[in-house]
């Protein structure tokens, strides 16, 4: 027996699951919500875009990998303290755009359609990128704030640009 193996109750015909799976699982649920941050009502972005973006990025950087099951319902809405409603409306949403598969009453899910690989690489370069330049400004003396705010300024001038 492994550790991976479920038992059958003898008399309840019940299947069990031993207590390292079950640890195992508890574990694996814990991570799921922990990889997401509180919004911040205060941005003036919503919170749902927010929210969005967050899972848009776990699972670009591979955080979440194809076939990954998201966060129930309840329990990100409850450790983001936001309302399940916003939950639903961000699953519904990348559902549409391709970005989950919602299974009614198992959950949603990180669509297993291939990315293309150019894509997810794409990515993977430009956050090192970012890594490489920020590292650049905090050598030259600048704070997290002061990155924080040129980016953001630099970000909000590109897009009024267009």
């Amino acid at each position: 027996m492994t550790v991976f193996d479920s038992v059958t109750h003898p008399r309840t015909n019940v299947r069990l699951r031993n207590r390292y799976t079950i640890a195992l699982s508890a574990l694996l649920c814990y991570y799921s919500i922990t990889v997401f941050r509180k919004p911040n009502p205060s941005s003036g972005i919503p919170i749902y875009v927010q929210l969005k973006e967050q899972i848009r990025h776990v699972i670009e950087t591979g955080a979440l990998s194809p076939g990954d099951q998201l966060p129930g319902i309840r329990s990100l809405a409850e450790a983001l303290v936001i309302n399940p409603n916003t939950v639903i409306k961000v699953y519904r949403e990348l559902e549409n755009e391709g970005v989950l598969d919602i299974r009614h009453g198992l959950g949603a899910f990180v669509t297993t359609r291939p990315r293309s690989l150019s894509g997810a690489e794409g990515m993977r370069d430009a956050q090192q990128l970012v890594r490489d330049f920020i590292d650049t400004l905090k050598k030259q003396g600048l704070n997290e704030g002061e990155i924080r705010r040129l980016f953001e300024a630099e970000f909000a001038e590109e897009l009024q640009g267009r």
